[in-house]
């Protein structure tokens, strides 16, 4: 007979809830998080499972990855059914991936899906194993491969007569991951053309015509994100979500025209929507920077004031409405609006020195927000309060 406890903290795990996991599992080792003694292999490896789910949920990737081992090698020495134990080497690899053992969590999630596939799995089984390894890779920043998870989650879909929203979110998370990816490729493309000028190497060229395949194969998912999306009658918050995105990703890439056309029709469609202000102003902080990136000086600078009125309303952090204070002064530099870009080079520093950030680019921002402070100061004649502005951007 199973152990009761177990069983019950197995329930409210699967649940949502696992304060009350733990407290059974407390339970029944008697004060201690350890299988109590004497359980049959099976038993003590769903403790474990228990134990495992547990770290997983609470972002513990080394501690997981203990559990879930443990889990295994009891089910190995009891004789667990092989579907069962295939989804044991799908959670391993979830702890690996979480506790930044990247190699290994494709290792094992590999074994995993091969377990499952030769096991006779359904489709929908396998669909919910790689869809969540495919999330679990997005959220560690894996990109790349969660693209490619998130494919096979798709593929599985399509054989399991998943139905048309559904696919349509799993599409979208495909797009997503792969935009993500090429983005700051796109970036370090740009930035290597600028600063070699003809004489580009030719592996830069190569990653550029890689990176506008993949930019291609992006707009076609959004796209087929899009025609599922309308398949099925979702709601008009969805199609929101993707034209978003496609902004994001013809920004991203380059293509700044097609950025501001349509980062216009996506506040035109939010307004509709009457999304909240916070949303709203990151939206237009977009729009910012794409017209921006277009040099329209004079669009971009109303964008930005724009962004900054509806994050001020919508109560954004400090940080956030920082980046914009600092974006709309150096459009109004730009523009040699001189006076107005020290006032939002000032109010972004200030913001950015009280806000209490414990990332890792605070630093940076400060000291980036402090220079420019300093050089406008400079450019308006007043030379002892930049050098004063300099050193302390410096000492940051």
């Amino acid at each position: 007979m199973p152990h009761p406890q177990i069983e019950q903290a197995l329930d409210l795990l699967y649940s949502g809830d696992t304060a009350g996991a733990e407290v059974l599992l407390q339970e029944a080792g008697g004060g201690k998080l350890e299988p109590p003694a004497q359980l049959p292999p099976l038993e003590q490896a769903a403790f474990f499972e228990a134990l495992g789910g547990i770290k997983l949920a609470r972002q513990d990737g080394p501690g997981a990855e203990a559990a879930f081992r443990s889990m295994i090698q009891l089910e190995e020495k009891g004789g667990a059914d092989k579907s069962g134990h295939a989804t044991s080497y799908a959670k391993l690899a979830q702890a690996l991936c979480l506790a930044d053992k990247h190699d290994d969590s494709l290792a094992e999630f590999t074994k995993a899906l091969t377990m499952k596939e030769a096991a006779g799995a359904a489709p929908t089984t396998l669909l919910n194993l790689v869809y969540r390894f495919a999330d679990t890779l997005f959220h560690k920043g894996k990109y790349k491969d969660a693209a490619a998870h998130f494919e096979k989650a798709v593929s599985y879909g399509e054989k399991a007569g998943a139905d048309a929203a559904t696919l349509a979110n799993l599409v979208m998370y495909q797009a997503d991951a792969l935009k993500h990816y090429i983005a700051p490729l796109f970036g370090s493309v740009r930035l290597q053309k600028q600063m070699q000028g003809k004489n580009v190497p030719p592996q830069v060229l190569l990653l550029e015509q890689q990176l506008e395949g993949q930019y291609r194969q992006a707009l076609a998912l959004y796209q087929k994100a899009a025609d599922l999306a309308e398949k099925a009658g979702m709601t008009p918050e969805f199609k929101l979500a993707v034209a978003r995105a496609l902004g994001e990703l013809h920004h991203d890439a380059g293509r700044p025209v097609k950025a501001v056309m349509a980062r216009k029709k996506v506040i035109e469609l939010a307004e509709k929507l009457k999304v909240d202000a916070l949303e709203l102003g990151f939206m237009y902080h977009g729009l910012g920077e794409s017209t921006k990136a277009m040099d329209n000086a004079a669009e971009a600078i109303e964008a930005y004031r724009k962004a900054i009125a509806l994050k001020e309303k919508g109560k954004a952090d400090a940080v956030s409405l920082g980046k914009s204070w600092y974006s709309l002064g150096d459009c109004l530099g730009e523009a040699k609006k001189l006076d107005a870009a020290l006032e939002a080079f000032t109010k972004a520093r200030d913001l950015e020195d009280g806000s209490g950030a414990t990332d890792e680019n605070h630093k940076m921002r400060r000291k980036k927000y402090w220079g420019a402070v300093a050089i406008v100061l400079q450019a308006t004649g007043k030379e002892a309060e930049a050098r004063e502005a300099q050193k302390k951007a410096d000492a940051i």
